[in-house]
């Protein structure tokens, strides 16, 4: 395949060496458009290696394309900890991009994940200084304990696992080794804060993530979300359905207009939510499904949003109303102008049985229908046998090799679990019409235990007319956390009945006509979640297990229930998902 001629003629300006305040040089990489003069210049800070090899299409259109190596990673000097010296060094990165002959004065940036950090970590101070035009963090939160490197109290450990301990755990990624390991096994170490050592170091970062398991001090130091009121340039918000942070994506959002400035009175912020995992997809396909080439249509949204606001446009110019979803199963795009959507209906589905909800093979049902005298459901729980991750909302990728094939993201089809007796499965009858759920999703579950802490799953499914329950959203929350209160766990007093809440991850998706839904309750979740050993004991210091038996109750006092933000039906017409023949996603 030949370079574009753009390519071809840009002036490239390999190992600059930009200084930091305290004498640090961290390694940056210059692309510049052909044309010798003063331009616009969209900035990466990564910690995933600056050798992109590309200009990301920007020098075609008139802007310089900067990216950077972070503090102690590949070309740069200094020593790395997460997310720790990027608000300075990123402020560092301005004042010389800003000073240089080539820049014209208006600096945009972008990134995914941790390049999103770096720009969470700056968006305050350089906004108010002037040294921003716009923003654009795509997959990642600006608090990231709640749904990101904890969920719902429970450690995501597939994730932070390997991220910290071979990503970023040396100056060079060394991921490419995890298969040469026996992964399933090294998951299951325990304790769980020495696991690091299977390699052969002590990952301070691990420890230190591992060691805080409620969200104390050290958490909310790495909580950018009560600068963002005070961001004065627009943001947008890029997130996916089937990654870890579609519900703290909309927070951000919220955060954003929430202040004074002058992008928080206009409006000037946006979010896109699409049909993606962590990361844009680039297909149409992910996971058991396909959503259709409108699935394509906004992955060029950051050189569009960049170039508008760069040359002078306005964020109205580039998309008219603030958030912009793709709506599954539909499989097309709609803007709103709200979060969550002003028609919504809340409508609790509750779950029914006749105390055998069990697997597949269970009597477990799902109606709007609030339930009478019924019978409690039962099941074991045994962290030496946890459920087993099968696709869902979270940021495990194919940078993961040796634990992506045991942790895929996105959309799979649920029966191989649900055929288990410790996972309780509860579906509506037959839908007669179309059936749209947009927003945010939550079960209310009244359960006991025997144990002083473990943990509760909960997972909505789309159950297809050929039988296949592909997973929509799921979430999850450790018993010790059930007032909802982070920072101050207290154990469960086993036997006693307590009312739980589960956050699922907002979603959109329209149920077809002949569909059905399906709510599955069961307390693991493995490897995406670490598993709850049952003893009440520190997480990352348990070496004990212990099963749990666990009561589902769901009577008049005890009306566990699914909420879904149902929205009115529309003339919208729906053009359902294909079906794969490979359930591998494809990038």
């Amino acid at each position: 395949m030949s370079t574009p001629a753009h390519v071809r003629q840009s002036r490239i300006l390999r190992n600059v060496m930009v200084p930091m305040r305290d004498g640090v040089k961290l390694a940056t990489t210059v692309f510049l458009p052909p044309a010798d003069e003063p331009c616009p210049a969209a900035l990466v800070r990564t910690a995933y290696n600056r050798a992109w090899g590309s200009d990301c299409g920007f020098n075609a259109k008139g802007i310089a394309f900067v990216v950077q190596d972070v503090r102690g990673r590949y070309g740069s000097e200094g020593e790395y900890y997460p997310f720790d010296a990027e608000e300075a060094d990123g402020l560092d990165t301005l004042d010389w991009l800003l000073a240089q002959p080539w820049c014209n004065g208006k600096v945009g940036m972008f990134g995914d994940s941790y390049l999103a950090g770096t720009q969470f970590a700056v968006a305050r101070p350089a906004s108010k200084a002037g040294k921003l035009v716009a923003l654009n963090p795509r997959f990642m939160t600006a608090d990231p304990w709640l749904q990101g490197y904890y969920c719902g109290g429970a450690f995501s450990l597939a994730l932070t696992f390997t991220w910290l301990c071979l990503e970023v755990g040396s100056r060079t990624s060394e991921s490419s080794l995890l298969p040469l390991y026996d992964v399933p096994k090294l998951l299951r170490h325990l304790p769980l804060e020495s696991m690091d050592e299977a390699f052969g170091d002590r990952v301070q970062s691990y420890r230190d993530y591992t060691a805080h398991d409620s969200r104390d001090a050290f958490w909310q130091n790495l909580c950018w979300r009560d600068a963002l009121p005070e961001v004065d340039v627009p943001v947008l918000l890029t997130a996916g359905w089937y990654d870890y942070y579609p519900a703290e994506t909309f927070r951000d959002f919220h955060a954003l207009h929430a202040g004074k400035t002058k992008a928080g009175r206009s409006g000037s912020h946006r979010l896109i939510m699409g049909p993606w995992p962590h990361g844009i997809s680039g297909g149409t396909r992910l996971g058991h499904l396909d959503f259709g080439p409108e699935a394509l249509r906004e992955n060029g949204s950051t050189n569009r949003w960049l170039e508008c606001l760069l040359k002078g446009g306005k964020p109205s110019d580039f998309q008219a109303k603030p958030i912009r979803i793709f709506v599954m199963g539909a499989n097309v795009w709609r803007d709103e102008e709200e979060w969550p959507l002003a028609r919504t209906r809340y409508t609790p589905y509750y779950i029914h049985s006749g105390g055998k909800a069990n697997s597949l093979l269970g009597d477990g049902s799902l109606s709007p229908a609030a339930p009478g005298d019924e019978p409690a459901d039962h099941f074991t729980y045994d962290p030496a046998d946890p459920v087993p991750t099968l696709g869902g909302n979270h940021s495990v990728g194919p940078y993961n090799p040796g634990l992506y094939e045991i942790c895929l993201p996105g959309p799979y089809d649920q029966r191989p679990v649900e055929r288990r007796d410790d996972v309780l499965v509860f579906t509506t009858e037959v839908l007669a019409d179309d059936l749209e759920v947009t927003g945010p999703v939550t079960v209310k579950l009244f359960a006991a235990t025997s144990a002083p802490d473990t943990d509760f799953v909960a997972r909505l499914s789309d159950v297809h007319p050929d039988g296949r329950a592909i997973n929509i959203t799921e979430g999850v929350i450790r018993a010790r956390y059930r007032a909802l209160d982070w920072a101050k766990p207290t154990l469960v007093e086993p036997g006693r009945v307590h009312e739980y809440t589960i956050e699922l991850q907002p979603t959109s998706n329209v149920f077809l006509k002949g569909h059905r839904l399906r709510l599955d309750i069961t307390s693991s979740n493995f490897p995406l979640w670490d598993r709850n050993l049952n003893t009440g004991e520190h997480p990352a210091k348990g070496t004990r297990m212990q099963k749990a038996e666990q009561t589902i109750l769901h009577d008049r006092k005890h009306a566990s229930c699914v909420i879904l933000p149902v929205i009115p039906a529309s003339k919208a017409k729906a053009a359902p998902a294909r079906r794969l023949s490979s359930g591998r996603p494809k990038r």
